[in-house]
């Protein structure tokens, strides 16, 4: 299935990059480029894509205050906000509107692909470059708030998601036994689980999935 893609950044060369990055993209198709808050409301209300890349730092409105228009018109459009500001209060601040990537200008484009990979199939992609703050998010998320993050094929639990993660980056059940002070049992419980979820038959599977959703560069 091809995901129909907004592009939205005030900056002509960032666009233009930003552009040439999705053309390259068999499985995206690009509806619409816009340079201002207006134009961007303009093509979501009248294209209704999948995605929509934004960049945080519009004149005449904030991306974040743009993001939240734009899921009010189109709630299950799928942001991915690009940003120069590293400070947990904006990243809380975009995950509490709906946004659902996360990454830094000054990341390498293929941050931007990674992004747009993990939030078409459902994930939250939180740039490595955050990392501390990523691993504050995952803890504060955990078991006692009920909280369970989505996949293409369902939803893993913080639990199965951290077993998932640490598997996928080479431990062994002692190592993430020992890592997340959970048993033996309850870590291939949990892994089994995941596994089950995401129909993932093989080690190399468990691999192939964390790559795809940048877990190899972030854990």
């Amino acid at each position: 299935m091809t995901a129909r893609i907004i592009l939205v950044d005030d900056h002509p060369m960032v666009l233009a990059g930003l552009r040439a990055l999705v053309l390259g993209l068999p499985d995206l198709k690009l509806i619409g480029l816009a340079s201002s808050a207006a134009q961007a409301l303009a093509l979501v209300r009248g294209e209704r894509p999948e995605i929509v890349v934004l960049d945080m730092g519009l004149p005449g409105m904030s991306g974040l205050t743009l993001a939240e228009r734009i899921l009010e018109e189109a709630p299950d459009t799928r942001i991915v906000m690009l940003t120069h500001y590293e400070e947990p209060s904006y990243v809380q601040r975009a995950l509490r509107i709906g946004i659902r990537g996360y990454v830094l200008k000054a990341s390498a484009g293929e941050k931007v692909v990674q992004a747009i990979r993990v939030v078409l199939s459902g994930g939250v992609y939180i740039d490595s470059g955050l990392e501390d703050f990523r691993s504050e998010w995952l803890r504060k998320i955990g078991p006692t708030t009920g909280v369970t993050l989505p996949t293409a094929s369902g939803t893993l639990t913080y639990r199965e998601m951290q077993v998932l993660r640490l598997a996928a980056v080479g431990h062994s059940n002692k190592e993430i036994a020992r890592r997340t002070g959970l048993g033996i049992k309850s870590v291939e419980t949990y892994r089994y689980r995941a596994c089950k979820k995401l129909m993932l038959n093989s080690r190399l599977d468990i691999i192939r999935y964390g790559a795809s959703h940048g877990w190899i560069l972030d854990v």
